[in-house]
C-alpha cells in the first residue's frame, strides 16, 4: 500500500507517495494505486524484476555502522557558530548529494534537490550539528538518538579534496556523538559513491544494511 508523504508533497508541490516492497509485490496493483501521486519512493531489500519504464532504479543505499571509541580530539574541526548560513555551507551541502536520488534522476526538474539539501543544512544549523574544517574546506552534519549517531551530510570542497579532511570530519563527528551518549554510528550513502564507501570502510565501518530505492514518476 502506497503512504502518503505530506511533507515531500508540501515541499515539490505534487502529490509524493512511498511504499515498501514486500514478497507479494505486483507491478500491475501497484501502477492502479500509483496514479494519484505525481512521485512514488519504492523501497526494497532485493533487486526488482520491473517492466513498466516509470519505475527507475535511482539508487543502491549501504548503511555503514561501527562501534565507538574515544579517539583524540580533532583539533582541525569546529561547530560553525556564525549567526546565520552561508553561501559557501550551502554549496558544500549541495555537493554532498551529487550521488543522491534527487540529483541523479534527471526527472526531477523542479528543483527537488537544491529545496531538500537547503532544508536539510538548515535543519542542521538550527541543532547546531554542523562541524567544519578551516576555511570551510570541509564540513559534516551529525545527530545522536539515544544510543545511535548518524552522519547526515559531509563533504569536502574540491579544492581542498585529498588532504585529509573527509576522515578529520568523520572522527570529530564520532568524537562529539560519543560525548552526546552514542556507542555506535551509522552513515547511510550511495554504492556509486565509491570514495565515500573506501574512506568509510577505511575507518572500520560495516555495511549492515542495502535498500534498493525506485522511482515511480507519473508520466
Amino acid at each position: 500500500m502506497i503512504s502518503s508523504l505530506p511533507f515531500d508533497s508540501s515541499l515539490f508541490n505534487y502529490p509524493v507517495g512511498k511504499i515498501a516492497i514486500e514478497d507479494d509485490w505486483n507491478e500491475q496493483e501497484f501502477l492502479k494505486s500509483a496514479k494519484d501521486f505525481q512521485l512514488v519512493y519504492l523501497f526494497s531489500e532485493a533487486p526488482l524484476e520491473i517492466y513498466c519504464p516509470s519505475i527507475k532504479l535511482v539508487d543502491t543505499k549501504i548503511t555503514f555502522q561501527k562501534k565507538l571509541s574515544p579517539l583524540d580530539q580533532i583539533e582541525d574541526i569546529r561547530k560553525f557558530n556564525k549567526p546565520t548560513l552561508n553561501e559557501e555551507l550551502i554549496e558544500l551541502a549541495y555537493l554532498s548529494g551529487i550521488y543522491s536520488r534527487f540529483k541523479t534522476d534527471p526527472r526531477l526538474q523542479n528543483q527537488e534537490f537544491e529545496k531538500l539539501y537547503k532544508l536539510w543544512i538548515n535543519k542542521a544549523f538550527e541543532n547546531q550539528e554542523i562541524l567544519i574544517a578551516p576555511e570551510q574546506a570541509g564540513m559534516v552534519t551529525y545527530s545522536v538518538d539515544k544510543d545511535m549517531g548518524a552522519i547526515g551530510l559531509i563533504a569536502v570542497s574540491e579544492n581542498h579534496q585529498g588532504n585529509g579532511w573527509g576522515r578529520k570530519l568523520v572522527q570529530a563527528a564520532e568524537n562529539k556523538s560519543l560525548h552526546a551518549g552514542a556507542k555506535k554510528m551509522q552513515i547511510p550513502t550511495q554504492e556509486t559513491n565509491i570514495p565515500a564507501c573506501k574512506l568509510y570502510q577505511s575507518l572500520a565501518y560495516t555495511p549492515v544494511e542495502i535498500a534498493y530505492v525506485y522511482h515511480w514518476w507519473k508520466g
